[in-house]
């Protein structure tokens, strides 16, 4: 019975002791398994902080660039402002010239135009005083002293109208060269501004043309004196109304030309009011103008009709 029990304890001691084999190893221990999960949360943590600090490093990097793009967006800036002030500068520079330019040129033709028109007129003062002296011996064969009188005041007035509505259309030309003036100073600051003014230049010139047409045929006139023809006592009113006449169509053929003028100014004018915003625009530096150009270009062509 002994022996059987020990058999037996022997055979239960061996099997337990081939169960490691039979099934693997032993199940790790409470400590092994916190060590573990330790040792995983400790490499987690580690590269956590690796991730975080490559973050970090790629936004210090990315602010930078941002900051350097930045600094070089503003010194762009600050350049391009530098160089727009010193083209508007030029612009404006180019401006006055312009201006200066066509000032003094209108401001020679007039006083060039006043000259020979003072010339003419002292000319036609001995031309008057010789025609008068020469009126009263004709109207010796006249009887009638009243009508010689009344014909001696007609001559009088002929040349005082002629010389008269002469200066009228001399104001009116200058009035039109202001104008012009105006129009072409707003057509310089709309070329400094970048507009098309191709179309004004051109009319501009035309206008100018026209006004120094109109000067030479006031000049022209302004040298004519008129002369009475004294017939007989019976056709005296004829004669005088011939004379009235004749110095009536040449008036009408130098209004014809101030009024060419004065509607070439005009055409100018709406021509300038056609470029957009043209009475916006203005050159640095410079406020005159104050965009009256056309308006007062129009009526002072206008007034022309009066």
């Amino acid at each position: 019975m002994k022996n059987t029990s020990k058999i037996v304890l022997i055979v239960v001691f061996s099997f337990v002791l081939s169960l490691p084999v039979a099934f693997g190893a032993l199940p790790p221990s409470t400590t092994e398994i916190r060590e573990g999960i330790i040792k995983q949360n400790r490499e987690a943590h580690k590269d956590i902080r690796e991730t975080r600090e490559d973050a970090r490093k790629e936004i210090r990097e990315a602010k930078s660039g941002v900051r350097e793009a930045i600094g070089e967006a503003k010194e762009a800036r600050k350049n391009a402002i530098g160089e727009i002030k010193e083209l508007r500068k030029e612009e404006f520079q180019r401006f006055r010239e312009k201006r200066e330019e066509f000032r003094e040129a209108l401001k020679d033709k007039r006083e060039e135009f006043k000259e020979a028109l003072k010339i003419k007129r002292e000319e036609l003062k001995e031309k008057i005083k010789e025609k008068r002296e020469d009126l009263k011996e004709r109207l010796k064969t006249i009887k009638d002293e009243r009508k010689q009188k009344i014909v001696e005041r007609i001559d009088e007035r002929l040349d005082a109208l002629n010389e008269k509505l002469l200066n009228h259309f001399s104001n009116v030309l200058d009035k039109l060269e202001n104008a012009l003036e105006r129009i072409g100073s707003r057509a310089d600051k709309a070329e400094a501004n970048g507009r098309d003014v191709s179309s004004v230049r051109t009319l501009i010139t035309e206008a100018t043309g026209a006004i120094n047409a109109a000067r030479q045929a006031i000049q022209e006139q302004s040298g004519k004196t008129y002369i009475i023809a004294v017939n007989t006592e019976e056709s005296l009113r004829t004669d005088v109304g011939r004379t009235r006449q004749t110095l009536h169509a040449d008036l009408v053929k130098v209004r014809q030309v101030v009024f060419a003028a004065r509607d070439a100014v005009r055409k100018a004018a709406v021509a300038l009011a056609q470029i957009p915003n043209v009475d916006e625009l203005e050159v640095e530096e410079e406020n005159g103008g104050n965009g009256t150009a056309t308006s007062t270009a129009t009526s002072t062509a206008t007034s022309t009709q009066q």
